[in-house]
């Protein structure tokens, strides 16, 4: 493969998203690879996140990777000055009170724990990237309704944890907790913009209906990569986070063995109308 066909260079210094912000990177290593059902290439880099340990470094799609130029500085430092208002607005929000507990939380269960602890395994980063490159290269869609469905999912997740744990209480708050974080934090977390039109015509189309019941393990997937951020703002005592976590790679694991049942195989195009959407967004 001539290097000409990657943008970036090995050992070259870029900047890279990660969750929400962006940092800067270098380009440890870098390879062509086949996307899980062999339909396109993916360029992948091996970056490691200055001023990180090792253990951080991580493959990511090239759309994840920026120059490192004026332009994509300035944008760093907006995504930084946007995610401090957005945390303040949270905090704000829950008056002082609640914010002196998330405050606590914060310190007993610090963000990086649970961030190593849900990390995701390699398959299931394929999964992200294979999802990132379908919906904004390809400008196509997961077809929903999905069938099975994230309530489907947690409640087989449950039932299997049923028949083997004597914890079936505990992992009934685990499985209702992951369905009022997916329901609240869909439309402002886990969508693309392209997904936008889509999100309004499912729900106007199925007002009675939760968003666990209309979205499946893709969108799902997506917010393993919010919940680090998400737990560190609720109030909870460390022993308790601790269990929670376990629980939570516990579905997490359950999601990988049985990948093929609940990720869609094939993506859907969207219609002339759609694209005209788009094209005028």
């Amino acid at each position: 493969m001539a290097s000409g066909d990657f943008l970036f260079k090995k050992d070259e210094g870029v900047l890279a998203y990660h969750g929400p912000l962006i940092y800067q990177a270098t380009v440890t290593d870098r390879c062509m690879k086949d996307a899980l059902e062999g339909s396109l290439k993916l360029k992948l880099y091996l970056l490691h996140y200055v001023g990180w340990n090792s253990n951080w470094d991580e493959w990511v799609a090239e759309s994840r990777v920026l120059k490192d130029v004026p332009a994509n500085v300035a944008l760093q430092k907006d995504r930084v000055k946007e995610f401090q208002r957005a945390h303040k607005r949270r905090l704000n929000k829950g008056g002082e009170g609640e914010g002196g507990k998330r405050q606590k939380a914060a310190e007993d269960a610090p963000l990086q724990d649970v961030r190593e602890s849900l990390r995701l395994p390699h398959s299931m980063k394929l999964k992200l990237l294979e999802d990132w490159e379908r919906i904004t290269r390809e400008r196509k869609l997961v077809p929903l309704p999905r069938s099975p469905s994230i309530s489907e999912l947690l409640e087989e997740f449950l039932q299997t944890k049923a028949k083997r744990s004597s914890h079936e209480r505990l992992y009934g708050e685990v499985v209702d907790g992951m369905r009022s974080y997916f329901n609240q934090a869909l439309s402002s977390l886990l969508l693309y913009k392209y997904e936008r039109k889509q999100y309004r015509e499912l729900k106007e189309a199925h007002k009675a209906r939760p968003l666990v019941e209309l979205y499946g393990a893709e969108h799902l997937l997506r917010l393993y990569v919010k919940l680090p951020e998400l737990l560190s703002q609720c109030s909870m005592q460390r022993e308790h986070m601790t269990v929670l976590v376990s629980k939570l790679i516990e579905l997490l694991k359950f999601i990988q063995a049985n990948k093929a049942k609940y990720f869609v195989a094939e993506y859907e195009k969207p219609t002339d109308d759609y694209l005209a959407w788009w094209s005028g967004e």
